[in-house]
């Protein structure tokens, strides 16, 4: 480091010293924050020893930043702040987003920086977009943000290429609009026209930032055309960005290898395997034998093979050099992964608190130095010297203590409660056995003291120094400490619980076999840390630095790491459980024989064991310690399989925690609440306790440790604390969210069903009363948070073996279940518990290969607790029964049709001739497993609506094509896409708008008109469309069935001849035109409470029959003309037209009915009668959906109402005419109308009915009769 270059200890003093309100004699805030830009530029890797003084000096320019009410203090700090690292931006954003400035205020400083640095800014704060910003803090930001669309790219590059280099990718929202101005068209001439090898380094940096996989295919094309020479850098980003299985860049790399020499081979063979190149295996053993040149390349590699690879790889060797092979690559491996090869040989330590070697590195247990003895003096000396005061000697009087110097004061017993230090100089001082309560220390120095055995409980900590103190056996309880230094500090054996730490300081504080308790640590460095023995629960680090801490044998379960920094952090022998890291990630880490399952930490192992590897290669690989071949071919094959496991599982648990990211984004605060607290209700006896229920089982949901966050909902919400019983009678092994929750299709009045899966192992009264608490909590959960929940308690067994709920519908029938368990693994959103094993298993695993990993997956991860669940084999369909899965889709249309139509579908494809043999949820797991970052292959909604477009598409079927386009739009959560300058803020909300819309813009109000409710007219066509499709498909399925029965060579369709009648009257009823029956539509955007407002019309001209007419509308145009209203149908006969709105559900007791002069003589009071009659005479559930069993009995009519001389003159004395409405238990309704009806009407109306429509009447036929008021014709009694 040059001369010119600061030393970052001597700034991080002094700036410390301005934020503590010293007077400085020094350089001023402007010369120390330009130091600091300057220091930071030329330090992009800081080591341990400078990262510490680092986040220390930014602590404390945020300090500065937030209580100045200079401006100029403020935006140098700022500026410094958004110049330096993550950790600097954390904070920065946290100052704007507290408003202590004005943002007006800050406008012309802010507008004054290099553009790298507002580019910095508008980063840091669109990162988790909106977050909790206003509309006002988004204006603001745009405006900064828009000027850098025309700014000179060069300006730009040096903080998208920093970001590269430290592992971080540019916020989305900030990276669609640079790549929309200069900046995109420089970066795309670059990848075009290629650069100098000079300025290659800094485009892969520039790429790495941007993470965008075309980028890393364009580089790859790059290559392949002559325009990069490939080298270390360049392959390495490929590697890092481009998605798994790209045939350019397979090609490139492929070309690449022959001529490699060490450097670049080692790169190539890395990219290949992250490409999953298909053998692998083979090609590695092949460049170990025949390109001596990469061998040791090849060698170190070797363990970074799955276990598709490491087959192929000794398979390839031969016969008699395969036990040396496996003997150098168990070497390799004990080089990569040590602690791997030490727990299967049965020599690694326990994890967590209890971990033997916790003792080996961990500090002394006891405090390095006793409590001072006080002073011994002589007699005579003591009487004429005066002794110094000591706290000691204060305390017993009443009061405060205020403003006093005390140094090696020494506190041996007592209690301080309701007591205020301020202002002591304590430096060196000993409390032992002491309580402290209720009390506050401010502006206190206890440098390089002691506190022993001691409790403090609800102690106020503000700006105490503590540097260097050691505390042993000490306990805090509700302690809040604020702007404190712990730098140098030693804590053992001490316990936190309840704890508040804000804006603190840790820098290499080392604490031993402590407890840390729902304790809050926010804006706090604990950068070179040490945490030997600890236990950690509940507990939450917010917007904190924790670089380059040291975790050994430390338990932590509950622990939330939200937006905080985990670099250089080195981790063994620890438990890691239930943790949640928002907004953070871990990066070049290292992490040993811990049980870490969240995707951060795994990603992290994985880029750890690449780097290793790159080490043994380096170093030369060491002969194994075995010489069992066969020990060292069983400890090959795990660590293979483990290794692929752990590659597939990292892929699902990240698409997991995106998802769930996304839902919570669409949930609104209330329903964000229960979905928070739902495992936590389901894990204790919170809710039995807070709403009075008896009689219900405990139960416990394995693996689960509530964060804190969760803690502080039940407590705002609830006002109890949980309790947890050890011994539970219901052992829930995971809670997953199973639909649209975390899908593109998600709205915020979506639903959620929920399983609930248990072992089998629990009584029937036991299963009851858990079902008990689960119908309470969906009450709850839809009463007071607006969320409509569905829970399906399931025992486990009954899971893996498609046994599912009896009395759901979606359970019925063979293909049903089968349709049922791959819609759960395609749209499976764990919310609590066990990983589904099906995560980790290939593609379209064969039953065998399935039960084989699942055997394997018992016993992963080797070092941790065991936690994927069997939720059973995905068998295919068989042939044979897609005809009953499609007869069920079609019944169920007229409810759902978008959901069925998609269903029917999917059915249709999986049935094709030559059809792809993976299901859609294999597909889209493999993608997510690739890398594959479009919506297109990943989301479960868009993924099948490719599907099938496609191939209606290639069918030829474009009615049915353009169908599940526009049901797909309506589906598709398009008008709640957040936005940002016009643009998507997410990837997977721009990949949709590409499916949809095509590549390139797309106006904002595209996007909002297609969620808008339809015209009624539009709202017809759809029905219509969907109805068509139906019958169509439905044809296609009896052709089928004709030709199975015909050709005995062909499938025959297992469908027994009563359920093919129940299933295809149902359909018929639905769907089929008959004479006189009055058609449902299968609205796709069912209203629930019909119009609110009903107009009806009359069009009457000489000649010509008259044409009844009903418009629609909302209440608040009930004032306007009727022309301005939908229409919604018209007929010659005004009874047919009532029964249609009531068929269709498009009137409702609430609707307000107008009409105008036209209908005479029919009366409007008439209308509002009638329509009321009607709906009591036709409940719709029993009329249009009778048990579907009814479909095996002869039709008869089930319900009748006789409309008597509607729009006759009143004054006519004879029945001139009689309409009838009637239903039958097919579930179909028919409208008549007959002229001149005659006497056998008058005296039997019912006989009337059966013989004029040729149908007998069930023997509990209901019958009603309507005539007008005022009516001179015969009165009919109904017998």
């Amino acid at each position: 480091m040059g001369q010119d270059i600061p030393n970052i200890r001597t700034l991080a003093r002094d700036i410390g010293a301005l934020s503590e309100g010293a007077p400085s004699g020094g350089p001023g805030i402007g010369e120390l924050t330009a130091d600091v830009m300057r220091w930071c530029d030329a330090t992009p890797h800081p080591a341990h020893g400078e990262a510490v003084p680092l986040a220390e000096a930014l602590l404390a320019l945020y300090r500065l930043a937030a209580n100045s009410a200079d401006i100029h203090t403020v935006q140098a700090c700022l500026q410094a702040l958004v110049r330096s690292n993550r950790f600097g931006r954390t904070l920065c954003v946290r100052c704007l987003n507290a408003r202590n400035t004005p943002l007006p205020r800050l406008e012309p400083k802010v507008a004054a920086w290099p553009a790298r640095d507002r580019l910095a800014l508008a980063h840091a704060m669109l990162k988790d977009f909106p977050g909790d910003m206003d509309r006002d803090t988004l204006t603001w930001i745009e405006e900064r943000l828009k000027p850098l669309m025309g700014t000179d790219p060069e300006e730009l590059v040096p903080f998208v290429a920093r970001l590269g280099e430290q592992d971080e990718v540019l916020a989305f929202p900030v990276r669609q609009v640079i790549v929309g101005g200069l900046f995109g068209r420089h970066l795309n001439s670059r990848l075009t026209n290629g650069v100098a090898e000079a300025y290659l380094e800094e485009l892969c940096r520039v790429i790495r930032g941007l993470g965008d996989s075309a980028h890393g295919e364009a580089l790859a094309q790059g290559v392949a055309l002559g325009r990069f020479k490939a080298n270390e850098t360049l392959l390495r980003t490929i590697a890092a960005v481009g998605e798994a299985g790209n045939k350019t860049i397979l090609d490139t790399l492929l070309k690449i290898l022959p001529k490699a020499d060490a450097k670049v081979g080692g790169a190539c063979l890395e990219a290949l395997i992250r490409q999953d190149h298909p053998g692998m295996g083979k090609l590695l053993a092949s460049v170990r034998s025949r390109m001596p040149g990469i061998r040791a390349a090849a060698i170190a590699r070797a363990p970074l093979l799955g276990d598709i690879g490491y087959v192929q790889y000794i398979s390839s060797q031969p016969e008699e050099r395969r036990a040396d092979v496996q003997l150098e690559m168990l070497g390799a491996l004990e080089a990569i992964a040590p602690d791997f090869v030490r727990n299967v040989s049965g020599e690694c330590p326990a994890r967590g608190t209890g971990s033997p070697r916790v003792l080996e590195a961990a500090p002394p247990a006891q405090p390095r130095r006793d409590a001072p003895e006080a002073q011994r003096t002589g007699f005579l000396k003591g009487l004429f010297r005066s002794r110094p005061r000591t706290l000691q000697d204060i305390l017993p009087k009443p009061g405060n203590v205020r403003d006093q110097d005390l140094p090696g004061s020494a506190v041996d017993g007592g209690q301080l409660e309701n007591r205020e230090l301020t202002g002591l100089g304590l430096a060196g001082s000993s409390f032992v056995n002491t309580g402290f309560f209720r009390g506050k220390l401010s502006n206190v120095d206890l440098a390089d003291g002691l506190m022993r055995d001691c409790t403090l409980s609800g102690i106020e900590f503000r700006e105490v120094r503590l540097t260097g103190m050691e505390f042993a056996g000490t306990r805090f309880e509700e302690c809040v400490f604020t702007d404190c230094t712990f730098t140098g500090a030693f804590f053992s054996g001490c316990a936190f619980k309840g704890c508040r730490f804000r804006t603190s300081t840790f820098s290499e504080t080392a604490l031993r076999d402590c407890r840390m308790d729902r304790s809050d640590f926010t804006a706090c460095t604990l950068a070179g840390s040490i945490l030997h023995g600890c236990s950690v629960r509940s507990s939450r680090f917010e917007e904190c630095d924790l670089s380059f801490s040291e975790w050994i044998g430390d338990d932590f379960r509950g622990v939330e790491f939200c937006r905080a920094c985990l670099h250089g952090l080195y981790i063994r022998d620890c438990v890691l459980l239930s943790m949640e890291l928002p907004g953070s990630s871990v990066t070049r880490s290292v992490i040993k024989n811990s049980d870490a399952g969240h995707p951060q930490f795994m990603a992290n192992r994985l880029r750890q064991l690449t780097v290793f590897a790159r080490e043994a290669e380096k170093n030369g690989v060491s002969k194994s310690r075995e010489t069992d071949p066969f020990r060292a071919q069983r400890a090959l094959a795990a660590w293979s399989r483990e290794l692929t496991f752990m590659r597939r599982e990292r892929r699902m648990l990240d698409n997991n925690r995106q998802r769930m990211h996304r839902a919570m984004g669409t949930l609104t605060r209330d329903q964000q609440a229960f979905l928070r607290m739902l495992p936590l209700l389901l894990d204790s006896d919170l809710f039995e306790r807070r709403h009075n229920f008896g009689n219900i089982p405990s139960s416990r949901v394995w693996g689960y440790y509530p964060c804190l966050t969760e803690l502080e909902l039940v407590g705002e919400r609830m006002g109890l604390e949980p309790e947890f019983e050890p011994s539970p009678e219901v052992r829930i092994q995971a809670v997953y969210a199973m639909g649209s929750l975390g899908t593109v299709a998600q709205t915020s009045s979506s639903d959620l069903d929920c399983w609930v899966c248990y072992d089998g192992d629990v009584t029937m009264t036991v299963e009851n009363g858990l079902r008990r608490k689960l119908d309470a909590m969906a009450l709850w959960a839809d009463s007071d948070f607006g969320l409509e929940v569905h829970f399906y308690p399931m025992r486990m067994d009954d899971v893996r073996d498609n046994r599912f709920l009896s009395g759901d519908e979606e359970s019925s029938g063979s293909a049903q279940v089968l349709l049922l368990k791959e819609e759960f693994y395609r749209t499976a959103l764990k919310l609590a518990g066990k990983n589904i094993a099906w995560w980790v298993t290939p593609a379209g695993a064969s039953r065998k290969m399935y039960e084989s990993c699942i055997r394997a997956a018992r016993r992963y991860p080797l070092c941790g607790k065991p936690r994927l669940e069997d939720f059973g084999h995905l068998a295919e369909v068989p042939p044979a029964e897609y005809f009953g899965g499609s007869l069920w889709q079609m019944v169920k249309a007229i409810h759902s049709p978008f959901k069925s139509v998609l269903k029917l579908g999917l059915l249709e494809t999986y049935a094709a001739p030559g059809a792809s043999a993976l299901p859609l949820c294999d597909r889209i797991k493999r993608n997510l497993i690739r890398n594959r970052q479009g919506r297109q292959d990943t989301d479960p909604y868009t993924a099948l609506y490719s599907t099938l477009h496609d191939y209606y598409s290639g069918r030829g079927e474009d009615n049915a094509a353009a169908l599940l386009k526009e049901s797909f739009r309506l589906k598709a959560n398009l008008s709640d896409i957040p936005l940002f300058m016009n643009l998507p803020t997410r990837p997977e909300d721009e990949s949709l708008i590409s499916v949809l819309f095509g590549s390139g813009y797309v106006e904002p109000g595209r996007l909002a008109e297609s969620h808008r409710t339809w015209p009624f007219d539009k709202s017809l066509r759809m029905g219509a469309h969907v109805r068509r499709y139906m019958v169509d498909t439905y044809q296609r399925i009896q052709e089928g069935l004709s030709a199975g029965r015909r050709d005995k060579g062909r499938t025959r369709a297992l469908i027994n001849p009563e359920d093919l009648t129940r299933m295809g009257r149902r359909i018929a009823a639905n769907f089929a035109r008959k004479n006189h029956k009055i058609m449902r539509v299968p609205f796709m955007d069912t209203r629930e409470n019909g119009f609110p407002l009903l107009h009806f019309s009359a069009e009457k001209a000489t000649g010509k029959p008259t044409v009844w007419t009903v418009r629609g509308g909302t209440r608040v145009q009930a004032k306007q003309a009727a022309e301005h209203l939908q229409l919604l149908h018209r007929n010659q006969f005004p009874v047919h037209l009532l029964a249609w709105l009531l068929a269709n559900r498009i009137f409702h007791p609430k609707s307000l009915l107008q009409a105008d002069r036209s209908i005479a003589p029919i009366a409007l009071a008439d209308l509002q009668k009638l329509m009321a009659a009607l709906h009591d005479a036709f409940p719709f559930a029993e009329t249009f959906e009778p048990d579907i069993n009814e479909g095996l009995r002869a039709e008869e009519i089930s319900r009748a109402f006789f409309i008597v001389n509607m729009a006759v003159p009143r004054e006519a004395s004879r029945i001139e005419r009689v309409s009838v409405i009637y239903s039958t238990n097919w579930g179909e309704m028919f409208c008549r109308t007959f002229l001149q009806p005659g006497p056998l009407f008058e005296r039997d109306p019912a006989r009337f009915l059966a013989e004029k429509v040729g149908q007998t009447l069930s023997e509990t036929v209901k019958l009603g009769l309507f005539t007008p008021k005022g009516s001179q014709c015969r009165r009919i009694t109904l017998i």
